[in-house]
């Protein structure tokens, strides 16, 4: 775990922020997010990967607490949108998220490669450049 904290999450390239609220000196509630630079004319995008409170401390406000400290943050970086993903699966996060103004964004749909899918493409996929009119 420490390797990967020190090599990965915490390393000067990761681009994450991570954000951290804690209750007596114990940590109540994580967050990852980086801020994405999609265009000029989109300004800046921050996005949320991770958010995490633990179970005792669900219900308590530290996940609002969060969220709208990383709304504050995203303003002072002139982010125009703050965007995050939860699982269908997971009402209690989607009740949550709605509960704060969060809208399903039915215009995007999310795509991921994972295991044998990714090796496949990395490995085997086409490296030659697309036509325009192709």
């Amino acid at each position: 775990m420490k390797n990967y904290l020190c090599n990965r999450l915490f390393h000067r390239l990761s681009g994450t922020l991570v954000i951290r609220a804690s209750t007596n000196s114990s940590i109540t509630g994580l967050a990852c997010c980086s801020i994405l630079y999609p265009s000029p004319r989109y300004s800046g995008q921050l996005h949320i990967k991770e958010l995490y409170v633990s179970q005792s401390a669900r219900s308590k406000g530290i996940g609002k607490s969060i969220m709208q400290f990383i709304a504050r943050l995203a303003l002072q970086r002139e982010c125009r949108s703050l965007s995050w993903n939860a699982e269908k699966s997971n009402s209690g996060a989607n009740s949550f998220y709605q509960s704060l103004g969060g809208k399903v964004n039915d215009d995007i749909v999310s795509y991921a490669l994972h295991g044998e899918g990714l090796n496949k493409l990395a490995l085997y996929g086409s490296a030659e450049p697309c036509n325009p009119g192709d």
